[in-house]
């Protein structure tokens, strides 16, 4: 019988040891998403709408780095460019859309356009 009551002991210990960590997980990666925001993938951010420059002036600054744009699409199949328009109430504002498939491409993207950039806002995205 005494055995019986040790066991008991030890479970009840192991479950109330487990629903802590669980809870004391579950906070702090709730905590973590808090401080690291999941949009964190996407390294840049654009402007509020009414910063973002005009879709004329956005597809000049495209035709103006072709060879950047051909540089960022050569580092794998999923990487594509286009002049996007994200804002509904003002159509005509625009940025630079870079989508990508991969972690890779992702992080070749960044490191070209860490060292040259387009001149207008960019936003990275992923597929």
């Amino acid at each position: 019988m005494r055995m019986g009551g040790k066991r008991f002991s030890a479970v009840l210990l192991s479950v109330v040891a487990t629903g802590v960590l669980i809870v004391f997980l579950g906070w702090g990666l709730g905590l973590f998403t808090q401080v690291i925001p999941s949009s964190l993938a996407q390294k840049l951010a654009y402007p509020p709408c009414e910063q973002l420059p005009d879709q004329s002036s956005v597809l000049e600054a495209l035709a103006s780095h072709r060879d950047l744009a051909d540089r960022l699409q050569s580092v794998g199949p999923g990487v594509t460019i286009e002049v996007a328009t994200p804002c509904k109430e003002q159509p005509d504002k625009a940025l630079i859309q870079i989508s990508y498939a991969t972690k890779a491409e992702r992080e070749g993207v960044n490191r070209i356009l860490s060292q040259e950039g387009f001149g207008v806002p960019a936003v990275l995205v992923r597929r």
